[in-house]
């Protein structure tokens, strides 16, 4: 998502299939991802394979995360910060990976969208509801910030007068990041361990919740 919005590749797919093919004809912006600064908000096991990704385009990498120890986030080789507001004003992108809690809902509203850089983009594929979707399409629209991704939704499946479905600076998918033929093939496996296991006694049953 951050390299599709970033490079605008919805649109350039529209403009081909329209039969334009000049580069610069349509005004479409694009970005790249290479010595930018990212903001990962929650740093458990997703936030750590994202950090390895967003390295290997040598960008400068912030966390936050008031669980996480400053020593563990060295060895990842991210800068840990300590206010959000502060990290909030000077990233380029940011990726959200925290759970959907009393302290975490619309944790990224207006106020805060509108103290970041003109030219950021948010990635949201933990929890809908995470970032307040109004004050999203209202920031993109009076060009307070560049673009956003979005695999999760405050209510799914996503009601058809979300203003978010109109808005052609954002990327929507179905809360379907885990959705690959191989991660699928890993979650059989993992389930059809955890069910062995259990059969022989290698999992603490008292700890299952009956449904």
């Amino acid at each position: 998502m951050m390299l599709s919005v970033s490079k605008s590749i919805n649109k350039y797919d529209t403009e081909v299939r329209s039969g334009n093919f000049k580069k610069n004809s349509t005004n479409i912006e694009t970005l790249e991802l290479f010595n930018k600064e990212i903001l990962i908000l929650g740093f458990g096991r997703i936030g750590k394979s994202l950090i390895k990704r967003c390295i290997g385009f040598d960008m400068k990498v912030k966390i936050f995360d008031p669980f996480v120890s400053k020593e563990l986030i060295d060895e990842f080789g991210g800068t840990k910060i300590d206010n959000l507001d502060n990290g909030l004003k000077t990233c380029d992108y940011l990726s959200l990976h925290v759970p959907l809690t009393e302290k975490t809902k619309n944790m990224i509203d207006y106020s805060k969208l509108k103290t970041m850089k003109k030219n950021v983009i948010i990635i949201n594929t933990s929890r809908g509801g995470i970032i307040n979707e109004k004050d999203l399409d209202k920031a993109i629209n009076e060009k307070i910030i560049f673009g956003a991704g979005l695999d999760v939704f405050e209510k799914e499946p996503v009601d058809m007068d979300n203003p978010l479905l109109k808005n052609k600076k954002v990327l929507l998918s179905p809360h379907s990041a885990t959705f690959t033929n191989e991660c699928k093939s890993r979650m059989s496996l993992e389930v059809t361990k955890n069910i062995i296991d259990f059969f022989e006694n290698k999992i603490d049953k008292s700890m299952i919740v009956k449904i």
